[in-house]
């Protein structure tokens, strides 16, 4: 995951790019969550449960962050879309988290 978004959403990015880094994260999303379980049943503290809710809080921000990319095709701030560097106009980012995954 990090190694994909390091690549294809960087602050310099275009397009295709981010499009085939998308693709790529679905797959690894896709992948971990068919893979993942957790070994430690204690109802105390559980730390397999805690690393999963992490992990999959992360794979909600990156989601967030690589569609809030493609959809924002101005350069913003340190963020640069390179194929479009002449638009200026500016798009309110709204995310929502999905409830049934």
């Amino acid at each position: 995951m990090q190694r994909i978004m390091q690549r294809h959403c960087a602050v310099f990015r275009d397009g295709p790019l981010l499009e085939e880094g998308l693709r790529k994260l679905d797959d690894v999303i896709e992948t971990m969550r068919a893979d993942l379980s957790g070994a430690d049943r204690s109802m105390i503290f559980n730390a397999d449960l805690g690393e999963a809710l992490e992990l999959d809080n992360m794979f909600a921000q990156v989601c967030v962050s690589i569609h809030s990319a493609i959809g924002r095709t101005e350069s913003r701030g340190a963020h640069a879309r390179e194929e479009l560097s002449e638009e200026r106009r500016c798009k309110l980012t709204q995310a929502y988290p999905l409830l049934a995954r």
